[in-house]
């Protein structure tokens, strides 16, 4: 994983006023990096890799950058619930570069999308920011391919049994999605169970393969 980002000539200049922090704490770093240096110290030398059963049977594999944890979960919170939009192209950089050890397959970007009176609330949606930025810096293509059609309680409140029953039935995939290999973005996976909803609507309308990239993961207990 590298500590780079592309910075055009207006980030240099919107730095000389506000700089942008650091991912991983409130340090304020270059517009072209991620992580100021102690914080790129503690780099994970390797992303986190996990799988999700589907009822289908198969296997969605689930790759993040970086733990849900310490001063980088501060800025997915920042990021997810207070308005620092301006996150999501940085942290999309990271799950860019998750690409790299995936099979070389025309890949199409997809998201999970916020609920109409969630993105109304919230002013933008934060999982499509990050599909953008990864579609942007790969090459693919990215192509809203669900909608979510059920309202739900928020995963973040949520204990894991009732994360596993909340989503039941609540995403709804475009027949677009008939054969595509799909890279389904999200911004945090804990229970999985937002992933393995969003990859079995997929699968449901002909999706060749899915795989899941995340911003951030932790392991649910």
């Amino acid at each position: 994983m590298e500590n780079r980002y592309p910075a055009k000539g207006t980030d240099w200049l919107k730095a000389l006023l506000f700089p942008p922090k650091c991912l991983g704490c409130p340090e304020r770093v270059p517009p072209d990096r991620l992580f100021c240096r102690e914080c790129a110290k503690g780099f994970p030398r390797e992303p986190g890799r996990r799988l999700i059963r589907l009822g289908n049977g198969l296997d969605v594999p689930v790759l993040t950058p970086m733990d849900y944890e310490g001063g980088y979960r501060e800025s997915m919170l920042l990021y997810k619930f207070r308005g620092c939009k301006i996150m999501g192209p940085r942290m999309g950089m990271l799950m860019a570069g998750l690409v790299d050890g995936l099979p070389g397959l025309d890949w199409t970007v997809t998201y999970v999308p916020l609920s109409p009176e969630g993105l109304k609330r919230r002013g933008y949606d934060q999982s499509r920011l990050l599909a953008l930025q990864v579609g942007r810096q790969r090459g693919y293509e990215v192509k809203r391919l669900l909608e979510k059609v059920k309202k739900t309680k928020t995963q973040h409140d949520l204990g894991f049994e009732e994360r596993l029953t909340n989503l039941l039935g609540a995403y709804r995939a475009s027949k677009e999605a008939a054969g595509r290999n799909i890279l389904l973005i999200d911004d945090i996976v804990t229970s999985g169970s937002t992933l393995k909803e969003c990859a079995s609507a997929l699968f449901s309308e002909g999706a060749r393969s899915v795989c899941c990239l995340c911003a951030a993961g932790r392991a649910y207990k």
